[in-house]
């Protein structure tokens, strides 16, 4: 079994978020405020193979949507893709001899490097479909699957236009997402048909173009670029903060602490508080993240009754789960669910 196929991720590589770094801050969003959400320099964060908790994800989504007030912000900033993102996959896609190598190396190490999916490719006679599929512990946003959605068909488009073939090898877009009030915007963007609410969100490409040979195809470099992946995947060793997050996705129901986590991990509580601190983090301040936005998917779902909920966040009764949600949201859970669900 792979570390691709393992339970789910919960961290992600930080410079995959370069480009959209670079859109917020052209739009005048102040680099401290980036900065703020992950607890890190912009530095540090282009810093390759940087791991932070996939919560933090969330959050700068919900910075960048707040902050610029632009629904289709991950359209935007997907469009600085393939000029701003540089790591081993998008140059092993590019070494590619083909198109289906390519989207193979691209199912393979994916979700290695974004932890929020894992990719399918579903083949039929019309299109090979690039699927996304869940793969974190926490619901990715609506900007971030634009954002990687938009980045897929720059990376197949530029591959094709390197190879001397002006036919366009995207068909069409799925979003699981109900239709806009302005579908044109997003049509515009992926250069696309996109067919909206679908159970899967997709890329969907030209098998024609699968059987063709690509240019430029570079065998050894392909070969190095596999081996640098396979290296970087083998010696990633989780943080503290990943272990952290770990522990809060698979105890939180049964109730969690600094303390118990130190016991399972023979960790001296004190040294773990002072190396989080070192990290800009509390415990309570990481567990406070990761409920917020548990609480949100599980009641956008609304499928659970609220002390379900409440249970599933470790909450000891629904009083306690109702003063998170208004101090969170501005209201009570049953209030949140109704609008989100409506």
């Amino acid at each position: 079994m792979t570390k691709s196929d393992q339970a789910p991720l919960n961290a992600f590589y930080a410079p995959t978020l370069l480009p959209a770094f670079e859109e917020l801050t052209a739009r005048g969003v102040p680099a401290g405020h980036i900065e703020a959400v992950f607890r890190r320099s912009l530095f540090e964060l282009r810093t390759p193979f940087m791991r932070v908790p996939l919560v933090l994800s969330r959050c700068f989504w919900e910075l960048a949507l707040a902050e610029t007030g632009d629904a289709t912000i991950g359209l935007a900033a997907g469009r600085r893709f393939l000029s701003t993102l540089t790591n081993g996959l998008t140059y092993l896609f590019d070494a590619s001899t083909s198109l289906s190598s390519a989207c193979g190396y691209f199912n393979r190490y994916f979700p290695f490097l974004n932890g929020h999916f894992r990719t399918e490719i579903h083949n039929s006679e019309t299109a090979v479909a690039l699927r996304l599929l869940d793969n974190g512990s926490l619901r990715a946003a609506a900007a971030t699957t634009h954002y990687i959605l938009i980045g897929i068909c720059s990376l197949a488009r530029r591959k094709l236009l390197a190879s001397g073939l002006e036919r366009d090898p995207v068909l069409a877009v799925h979003l699981v997402q109900a239709r806009p009030p302005d579908p044109e915007v997003y049509e515009q963007a992926f250069r696309a048909p996109v067919h909206w609410g679908q159970p899967y969100a997709a890329v969907l490409l030209d098998p024609v173009l699968f059987v063709h040979p690509l240019t430029p195809g570079n065998h050894e470099l392909e070969q190095t670029l596999v081996n640098l992946l396979e290296q970087a995947e083998a010696n990633s060793q989780p943080t503290l903060l990943e272990q952290l997050c770990d522990y809060l996705v698979s105890d939180l129901a049964e109730g969690v602490s600094l303390q118990s986590f130190c016991l399972s991990r023979h960790l001296l509580e004190r040294t773990a508080a002072r190396r989080l601190k070192a990290l800009g983090w509390t415990f309570s301040e990481l567990l406070d993240h990761y409920r917020r936005c548990l609480a949100q998917d599980l009641l956008q779902e609304g499928r659970m009754e609220l002390e379900e909920v409440s249970d599933r966040l470790g909450y000891s009764d629904v009083q306690s789960f109702s003063r998170a949600c208004l101090r969170w949201f501005g209201c009570g859970p049953g209030i949140y669910r109704s609008r989100a669900v409506s």
